[in-house]
């Protein structure tokens, strides 16, 4: 069984929103705040986590900091502890979007 999950999300909203440290706790993890060096790269990272809560139909039940983005060798994202899982991040103008599939 497969689960889908894709969000869009403007990156001016996630720019003026990374300025507040409480939003910046409750959606990404240390490790994430150091990888993101663009508003650009944190928007794409929120996609990804909204994406995700929307293919496990949970709905925001908990901090979104407790689903960590990494990233491979080549820079392809997933999830650290999600193993049937795969996630696509993308850019273009003012908008990032994400797809997140996993299976069972």
């Amino acid at each position: 069984m497969f689960k889908i999950g894709t969000d869009i999300v403007k990156i001016s909203r996630i720019e003026s929103s990374i300025k507040k440290q409480s939003f910046l706790n409750f959606v990404y993890t240390d490790n994430e705040i150091k990888y993101c060096k663009s508003s650009q790269s944190f928007a794409g990272l929120f996609a990804a986590k909204e994406a995700l809560v929307k293919a496990l139909e949970c709905g925001i039940d908990k901090p979104l900091s407790n689903y960590e983005i990494l990233h491979n060798e080549a820079g392809a994202p997933y999830f650290s502890k999600l193993k049937n899982s795969s996630v696509s991040i993308s850019h273009d103008g003012d908008y990032a979007i994400a797809t997140v599939i996993i299976w069972e």
